[in-house]
């Protein structure tokens, strides 16, 4: 393995602070591997300007950058709130309206960009604002309202996004603006399509048919941030083999079902990935600190390092690269704890050994690269 190349690569996300040729390029310089651009920010005209400005910089420098295109999915968020802030205190209860053209007032009821009330059912739990605001289903108002009753004191922000985790949206993951998306993203140059909120590998294999009918050639990376995807080992790996990758999506995940799940998610699904020959792609708060400082934290550092430790295929930087302002020395420094981590430390072992239809290949295969690794 040399000493110079990664063998985890860096995903950067292209948004405000590396919107520009000159940024794409020196991020792309520094180390970066592939560009993520975000449909839930941004028009189909900055996207093209993006995917113009990403292959000059990859024609410069002499190799291939991959653009991955992000699905928005169905997050739902809070519309716009009169004075982008709302201050909720515990046991207070909030109104939802997802009806069209309503303005918030200032009051109790705020508008939502999504239709609760066809989906909730009195004593879900709905989290508001990454996870900062929980609070239970009470009441189903009218066709378009739902009442929620606050758990904990905080306040919520206009364009915020909700989780529920326990929430049945029947497999309907595909919005009308992903399905704009999509049509839009065939006819351009990306490589990887990443869907948001996946709960079975159908969700997968729904969106490859409408690619295919596209004639995209994009591959398929496979979200992984919600509660019923990782509820039980044969849904997971079937999504897994479904994908030609994985996002371990740990912000969403963690709201959706728990921060102490996360860890072990990752862990079992970079090994899936390894096992079934499929790309994985680590992501969230890789290097967070970074947004507004121009050094990590050792907790960011020992972060990065485990991924490639478990071997993740690439790590993604999200806000550090799209809003922070140091998305220079951001790349840099992932760089570096991915060079020293790979060159001072053997990459772990996988539980088991990848499948294939052959068993004899396999195991020559295998030792022929524990031997050369020996020697």
């Amino acid at each position: 393995m040399s000493k110079l190349f990664k063998r985890t690569k860096i995903l950067a996300t292209i948004g405000p602070a590396t919107n520009s040729a000159e940024k794409i390029e020196e991020v792309i310089m520094a180390g970066v591997n592939g560009c993520r651009l975000n449909c839930s920010h941004g028009s189909n005209e900055e996207r093209d300007q993006q995917i113009k400005w990403i292959r000059e910089a990859a024609a410069k420098k002499g190799r291939a950058i991959a653009i991955l295109q992000d699905l928005q999915g169905p997050k739902i968020r809070l519309g716009f709130l009169k004075d982008n802030h709302l201050d909720l205190k515990k046991d207070d209860e909030l109104v939802l309206e997802a009806a069209e053209g309503f303005e918030h007032d200032g009051g109790m009821t705020v508008p939502v960009q999504y239709n609760l009330a066809e989906k909730v059912k009195v004593g879900e739990p709905l989290s508001m604002f990454d996870g900062k605001v929980k609070s239970e289903v009470i009441e189903i108002v009218s066709d378009t309202a739902i009442k929620v009753k606050v758990l904990n004191d905080g306040f919520i922000m206009s364009k915020k996004g909700l989780n529920l985790p326990d929430t049945d949206f029947g497999g309907d993951i595909l919005t009308e603006k992903d399905m704009a998306d999509i049509e839009y993203g065939a006819g351009c140059d990306y490589d990887y399509v990443s869907l948001s909120f996946v709960q079975s590998a159908n969700d997968i294999l729904k969106l490859k048919q409408i690619l295919l009918s596209l004639g995209s050639t994009a591959k398929v990376v496979a979200k992984i941030e919600t509660k019923k995807a990782i509820e039980g080992e044969e849904n997971l790996e079937a999504i897994v083999k479904a994908a030609d990758g994985i996002m371990v999506a740990r912000g969403d995940m963690a709201v959706e079902a728990g921060a102490e799940v996360v860890p072990i998610i990752q862990r079992k699904l970079i090994a899936m990935c390894r096992a079934n020959a499929k790309l994985c792609i680590v992501a969230t708060q890789m290097l967070s600190s970074m947004v507004d400082s121009p050094e990590p934290t050792r907790a960011e550092v020992s972060d990065v390092a485990t991924a490639v430790v478990q071997g993740a295929d690439a790590v993604m930087l999200s806000d550090e690269t799209a809003n922070g302002k140091y998305p220079l020395e951001t790349v840099q420094a992932m760089k570096k704890v991915i060079l020293y981590t790979q060159n001072h430390s053997r990459l772990a072992p996988i539980s088991r050994p990848p499948i294939s239809k052959d068993q004899i290949y396999d195991a020559i295969s295998n030792a022929a690269a524990r031997l050369a690794e020996n020697i």
